[in-house]
């Protein structure tokens, strides 16, 4: 090789290795670049935006499929044994209360009832009769005591003349021994003195007589008495047996409870029927048989001018139905409209089994045209105005219990919360953690919430509890939370 040629070829191949290193370098210096762009360092707070409870109107509702149930629905089964001798309405009849639906036929029954009516007019006499001898005996006693004061009256009459004629004969006895007196006039006067004195013991003796027969007479009376009290307590007797009896025949005729419709029909003429199984020949694809399918009413009767419709409402919205809580009931059949309504009652206490309260919403049928059995959909409508509320995006959930973040002194405090009825977007917020170690039994360690509180919004799997953060700068400027409203939506179920 020529020797000018020499020192070219090593000057080409540094060129090269200096353009690669250029560019090395520079794509290096790129890569750097990119790199303090995409990662923040770790020195650095994160930044978090800011929100405050909120006054909103939060409205929940609660959803369930259901039945139209009549207000009332009784099954008419007999109380007597016997055969049915006519009956008066079919299913679909409109009936009043106390219309006559079914007649049995219980000839003895019919009979026994006779007897006793029959035993009460007799009974009835015999009081009449006892009293009447009451009477008697009262006469008697009266006639007895004044036979009593004629005997004693007669009683003076003979002492006073037994005295006059005492005090004569003393006289004469005098007279007699002075020799003035004839002594044959002394004995006349002594003879009427004797006679009056005997008269005088006859009255006494007269008087024992009629005091023994007042004594009498009395006893009658009393003995009357007794019978009378005897008679009437055989009448009450016999009074309670025929009410009893009456009571009975009473059955023989089967009458509608209230204003219905009859929606149950298995009466015939003559079929025998008994209280245990009704009407024994009811078809088993009758509606309406007892649980056991051996016993099948004889009518059945619904009180349709007020409908119900049950809800079954989930614990965690138990509290806030009440009677008066609005409703609405879709029945499609009916209308393609739900028919506004309210809550009328609750059973108050769940069932231990489906943990659910059971509310019932009663709706006027004045026209008839919700039939029992139709299907429906119904909805309570839980209203909460002016709850202090926070965005579900704000919560996060762990076991039963809820928290938030909050913004304290530049740093996010995990803090537990107690929160109310949802709508699934908005969360009614009542406490807030005020401690370390609230206690949940009690109000120990909590505090309301006011909207003063600061809650962090954001990714808030990436917080630590104490951690330092930096509030955005556009929330740092927020103006505080307005009133707002959430839309009306069904909640979770």
């Amino acid at each position: 090789m020529p020797p000018a040629t020499r020192p070219s070829i090593p000057r080409r191949i540094a060129g090269r290795i200096l353009v690669a290193t250029w560019l090395a370098a520079a794509a290096t210096a790129g890569c750097g670049r990119e790199e303090a762009s995409r990662y923040t360092s770790v020195a650095r707070p994160q930044v978090v935006r800011l929100t405050r409870p909120e006054s909103r109107k939060i409205v929940r509702v609660v959803g369930q499929p259901s039945f139209i149930e009549s207000y009332e629905r009784t099954s008419i089964y007999p109380k007597l044994t016997g055969y049915i001798e006519k009956w008066n309405v079919d299913i679909g009849d409109r009936v009043k209360k106390g219309d006559v639906l079914a007649t049995l036929f219980v000839p003895e029954l019919v009979e026994d009832f006779g007897t006793k009516k029959a035993t009460v007019k007799l009974d009835e006499e015999r009081v009449e009769l006892a009293l009447k001898l009451v009477q008697v005996a009262e006469a008697d006693v009266q006639a007895a005591e004044a036979g009593l004061k004629e005997s004693e009256a007669i009683l003076g009459k003979y002492q006073s003349e037994v005295d006059r004629w005492d005090t004569e004969v003393k006289r004469l006895d005098r007279e007699v021994k002075r020799g003035v007196v004839d002594p044959q006039i002394l004995l006349e006067s002594t003879n009427q003195l004797k006679s009056n004195a005997a008269a005088r013991d006859a009255a006494r003796a007269t008087i024992e007589k009629s005091r023994a027969d007042v004594l009498s007479r009395q006893a009658s009376l009393a003995k009357a008495k007794v019978d009378v009290g005897v008679a009437r307590a055989d009448l009450g007797v016999a009074q309670s047996e025929q009410k009893r009896i009456e009571a009975w025949v009473g059955y023989i005729t089967l009458t509608s409870p209230y204003d219905g419709v009859i929606v149950t029909r298995n009466a015939n003429t003559g079929d025998f029927v008994n209280p245990s199984a009704g009407d024994p020949t009811a078809l088993q694809r009758s509606p309406n048989l007892s649980p056991n399918g051996a016993a099948a009413p004889i009518y059945t009767v619904d009180r349709t001018d007020v409908v119900r419709v049950f809800v079954d409402v989930p614990e965690q919205d138990a509290n806030f139905v009440q009677v008066g809580t609005k409703a609405t009931v879709l029945a499609r059949a009916f209308r393609d409209r739900p028919i506004p309504g309210a809550v009328t009652r609750t059973s108050w206490a769940l069932n231990i089994k489906s943990r659910t309260l059971r509310a019932e919403v009663d709706l006027p049928n004045t026209d008839s045209q919700l039939l029992p059995g139709m299907y429906a959909y119904a909805r309570i409508i839980i209203e909460r105005p002016a709850a202090m509320s926070l965005p579900a995006a704000a919560l996060v959930t762990s076991g039963d219990s809820t928290y938030c973040w909050t913004y304290r002194d530049g740093h996010a405090v995990r803090a537990e919360v107690r929160t109310g009825v949802n709508d699934g977007d908005w969360y009614e917020v009542t406490n807030l953690q005020a401690s370390a170690e609230p206690d949940s039994k009690t109000d120990e360690g909590w505090k309301p919430v006011d909207g003063s509180e600061q809650i962090i919004l954001g990714d808030l799997s990436i917080l630590a509890d104490g951690a330092a953060v930096e509030v955005a700068p556009e929330e740092a400027k927020a103006a505080p939370a307005k009133v707002a409203e959430s839309p009306i939506g069904e909640g979770r179920r």
